[in-house]
């Protein structure tokens, strides 16, 4: 809690701190201004001093403050979120739409009350005060384009620039604050509130450096222009020096105020973009978890929102990659996503492989469905691995059955090279996984594997709500039968004649008897797999 309530004052207090430097040096510099260069009328009549600083320090301070103790009050609900003391997830619907639209109307909010009071501040200098010097001094008021000229200057040209001074000042602690409210980012939800685009911000920052200073210096010079008029040598001379003096102050404060403005604006474009430079790095780094901070409702953060969906897309691409890298090798998914491997369906020559564990139904039925699962999962996992390595696509696993493609959807044309050495890689990982097995009290495990060549049409096949790569054709039945025969041939790897044929790798295979199988007329030639040459 201590932590909270020192972070919820360092916050609170940088903003007031900024409204009351801000509006202090406003003040400080446009009574500056009226002292210099447009001298009030009353220090020509022989007002007393002592009467102009107390009257400038107690209305300044008691509007100053006056203006600070509004804004912390009506914005302390603000600066519990902003503070993290609640959280914008824990208030209900309605509260929490109210906030996030408060946290987006605060620095312009800020800034409107703050011309208000400089409003205020120019009503009482410029029309207020002549009267209160006329009840307590006795003086003749001046005319009313002397006031109204006091007015104009104090609220509109001091107050608009004290007032970008503390919109900017303020918009850019304030940016810190928004990702409290808007944890998803999700800044372009909240609608109809005050939005600065880049080109309006950039414009009011050039219209105020450029053209402030005109009407200043213009005032001056047409007000000393008429004295010039009215005074003699000696006067004339003095008059000249005091329009250099002039100049020089207005120049310095216009100087000193564009450095500021220009600061602000810039800080605010380019800080976001900055950090979305480095987030562009970071994904070219194949950092894909990286998210850049959404802090305003303008063009830049419209691109930052882009931004972040972009890399959410990336990564749940990369996810799905992943994903389906565990189904095929790296080699085949790569082919498939890049759009380079036709899915719709088209007749192809590959190699099949069928493989089913012997005496399956007995082990499941004196197991406990937890260890089936737990060993057979083992089983899947290195008999894949096996056929991935040799670019193998395992098109499904059917009770102990599993059935894989050489050949698709990518071609290769040792296809059939690929299949017999993914079939001697099961077995050798067969032969470890019995090992471990056997530690663990299972008995080993035996399997059967049938591999045959030929044509199927292959592609997506299946129902409007889930479809699955599939190959069909006499290949396909002709390889599962084959892949029975190894119970009748007591051995664990059979190839067909076609299979055999368009080996050209070294192996040692053993010819067997021509066989009849269920669905084919004519007996079907199988080669008993060894090992390799």
């Amino acid at each position: 809690m201590y932590e909270q309530g020192k972070r919820e004052i360092t916050m609170k207090w940088k903003i007031t701190l900024s409204i009351v430097v801000g509006n202090s040096i406003g003040a400080i510099l446009t009574r500056l201004y009226f002292s210099v260069i447009d001298q009030p009328y009353h220090a020509q009549q022989g007002v007393p001093p002592l009467h102009n600083d107390p009257f400038f320090l107690i209305v300044t301070g008691a509007l100053i403050f006056a203006f600070v103790w509004i804004m912390v009050r009506k914005s302390s609900r603000l600066y519990q979120v902003a503070n993290d003391e609640v959280s914008i997830d824990s208030i209900d619907e309605i509260s929490a739409q109210k906030l996030k639209r408060g946290a987006m109307q605060f620095p312009p909010v800020v800034a409107g009350v703050s011309f208000l009071v400089w409003v205020l501040a120019g009503f009482i200098f410029g029309l207020i005060e002549p009267i209160i010097s006329e009840m307590l001094y006795g003086i003749d008021p001046p005319d009313l384009i002397e006031c109204i000229k006091r007015f104009f200057g104090i609220a509109c040209i001091g107050g608009s620039i004290t007032t970008l001074f503390v919109y900017f000042s303020v918009e850019s602690l304030w940016r810190k604050a928004i990702p409290k409210f808007f944890p998803e980012g999700d800044l372009s939800q909240v609608k109809d509130v005050f939005k600065l685009h880049v080109h309006d911000r950039l414009f009011i920052a050039f219209v105020s450096i450029s053209l402030v200073p005109l009407p200043l210096l213009g005032i001056a010079a047409y007000t000393k222009a008429q004295a010039l008029h009215k005074a003699d040598a000696i006067v004339r001379a003095q008059l000249l020096s005091s329009l250099l003096v002039e100049i020089i102050v207005i120049t310095a404060i216009c100087v000193a105020a564009s450095i500021l403005l220009s600061v602000f604006v810039s800080s605010s474009v380019s800080t976001p973009l900055k950090k979305i430079e480095a987030a562009m790095k970071e994904v070219e780094k194949q950092n894909l978890d990286v998210r850049v901070e959404i802090i305003s409702n303008d063009e830049i953060g419209s691109v930052t929102e882009g931004f972040n969906i972009m890399v959410k897309g990336l990564k749940e691409s990369e996810s799905i990659k992943d994903s389906f890298g565990k189904y095929v090798s790296q080699e085949i998914r790569d082919e498939i996503l890049s759009g380079r491997v036709s899915l719709d369906g088209e007749m192809k020559r590959v190699t099949l492989l069928f493989s089913d564990l012997r005496n399956f139904t007995p082990f499941v039925e004196s197991t406990h469905p937890k260890q089936v699962i737990t060993v057979m999962n083992q089983y899947f996992t290195q008999m894949t691995e096996a056929i991935k390595e040799n670019r193998g696509l395992v098109l499904q696993y059917v009770g102990d059955e599993i059935e894989a493609v050489f050949g698709a959807p990518v071609s290769y044309d040792d296809h059939t090279d690929m299949a017999v050495e993914a079939a001697l890689g099961m077995r050798r990982r067969l032969i470890l996984l019995n090992q471990s097995l056997e530690k663990q009290g299972f008995s080993p495990f035996q399997h059967g594997i049938g591999i045959h060549t030929g044509a199927v049409l292959a592609g997506n096949i299946g129902s409007k709500d889930r479809i699955s790569y599939a190959l069909v054709g006499d290949t396909v039945n002709l390889a599962s039968r084959i892949g029975g025969l190894t119970k009748e041939f007591s051995c664990d790897i059979l190839l067909s004649q076609t299979t055999y044929n368009l080996l050209t790798g070294s192996f040692f295979t053993e010819q067997l008897s021509a066989v009849k199988v269920k669905g084919k007329k004519e007996e079907v030639m199988i080669y008993k797999l060894l090992d390799h040459a």
